[in-house]
């Protein structure tokens, strides 16, 4: 079985093109299993985490920067500086979330928990978030990350879902929320066509 991070899934969607698409599952199966050491955002995922959970000012997060290796400060501060806009700009309150993964046709396994669970503006969602700078191949915005949208939603959770919660990436390239909306059966054929594609892709390669 393929096993991958929503992340990555999410970044395969978000490809426009279907060379982009084929290289980037290749640097994927290539890359080896997840690591901690290797994976980039791992200590900026669990310093806003730990900053939410703390209760914490947003601004504290630019102390991580004194701290990280120099090749990721520029990454860090750009991430850092929008999720700040984005905190500062609405009412936001923290709550914890559970662990959650979506398997498919017994050959791929997404995992796929929300990274945070944040009440915005009186409104409460559960929220992954996306991290990586642009780049001319990928375009994260709706029409192209609704299978994961839906994924999210169909997703095995070991917590209890409100049923007036939704579900939503934050795109840390711009500061928007991505909600989903309530999936219908194009929206679930749609996630299942992106998986068997990801699933040929990384068999031929």
């Amino acid at each position: 079985m393929i096993k991958i991070s929503l992340t990555s899934l999410l970044t395969y969607s978000a490809k426009v093109s279907k060379s982009a698409k084929i290289k980037y599952v290749r640097d994927t199966k290539t890359g080896g299993p997840y690591s901690p050491a290797i994976d980039h955002w791992k200590q900026l995922r669990d310093a806003i985490k730990k900053m939410h959970e703390n209760n914490l000012p947003v601004e504290s997060l630019k102390e991580l920067l004194k701290v990280v290796s120099q090749i990721k400060i520029k990454n860090y501060s750009r991430a850092i500086n929008e999720y700040i806009r984005f905190i500062n700009k609405n009412e936001v309150v923290y709550f914890p979330v559970g662990k959650a993964y979506w398997t498919h046709s017994d050959d791929l396994l997404v995992s796929s928990s929300p990274e945070l669970g944040l009440i915005i503006n009186g409104n409460k969602y559960y929220v992954k978030i996306f991290y990586k700078k642009k780049d001319k191949d990928t375009k994260v915005i709706k029409r192209n990350i609704n299978s994961i949208l839906t994924l999210m939603q169909l997703a095995k959770k070991d917590f209890e879902v409100d049923p007036n919660a939704k579900f939503a990436v934050l795109n840390l390239q711009n500061g928007k929320l991505i909600v989903a909306s309530p999936p219908n059966p194009d929206d679930v054929f749609e996630l299942e066509i992106e998986a068997d594609d990801f699933i040929n892709t990384w068999n031929k390669l």
